[in-house]
């Protein structure tokens, strides 16, 4: 009786631990940010956590490097490249703009980086044809990583370069009907973009990816229309 009895208190722990969040504060905020994050990988919760900070860029990114830290960068090169696949997509489905596109170019630099760091460690075990083989996928692999790290830098330097020279422009003043009629038009427009995306997501081969991605933008379209559709209205 007292066998069984520990038998479930430690299952009780055990599921408590499962279930365990990790609470990280966000550095350099204007005000006090905490995150929570899943202390396992979970499709569905990693889907929401981004979503939920898809207009506060500098929350999302530290979330990222969080998740890319405790839940990618420590597993095999499969299932890492699987989850960064995920980000990626759920963050391509965002409004993006500048700040998200350097998040993504920073998603699919680690995702080199963990591919480069697995091909150096096979290296090491090889004979010497398969090691001249790896060798010439890694210089592939890194030429990629710079062409991706170049690009990054090139689109921070134009976005630094137009901010300095872009005159300020005054919008002409819109009526309030004006301004609704105008986001509306644009919510359509997001909704249209993303009714697309998952006509093109049905097609996906594998079933995973495939109800990985559905899923995320039929979130995302109940966002918008309860959002900003909705609110325009």
């Amino acid at each position: 009786m007292i066998i069984g009895g520990s038998g479930l208190l430690l299952a009780a722990v055990k599921s408590l631990f499962q279930q365990r969040r990790i609470v990280e504060v966000v550095p350099y905020s204007k005000s006090i940010t905490t995150i929570e994050l899943p202390a396992k990988w979970d499709d569905n919760e990693v889907t929401r956590l981004l979503q939920r900070y898809q207009d506060q860029p500098a929350v999302l990114a530290h979330a990222v490097s969080s998740i890319k830290t405790r839940l990618v960068m420590n597993q095999d090169l499969r299932t890492a490249k699987k989850r960064l696949q995920l980000i990626a997509s759920v963050i391509e489905l965002f409004k993006l703009n500048q700040a998200l596109q350097s998040i993504l170019y920073d998603i699919h630099l680690a995702e080199k980086d963990f591919e480069i760091r697995q091909v150096e460690a096979d290296t090491r075990l090889e004979d010497a044809h398969s090691r001249r083989k790896s060798e010439h996928r890694l210089r592939d692999l890194r030429a990629q990583r710079d062409e991706l790290q170049l690009q990054k830098e090139i689109g921070q330097l134009r976005r630094d370069t137009e901010s300095i020279d872009r005159p300020v422009r005054q919008e002409p003043q819109l009526t309030a009907e004006q301004q609704r009629a105008k986001r509306h038009a644009a919510s359509e427009a997001r909704l249209d973009n993303l009714k697309q995306q998952k006509q093109e997501a049905l097609k996906i081969a594998d079933p995973d990816e495939r109800v990985q991605k559905v899923n995320a933008i039929d979130d995302e379209i109940q966002r918008e229309l309860q959002g900003e559709w909705r609110n325009s209205l």
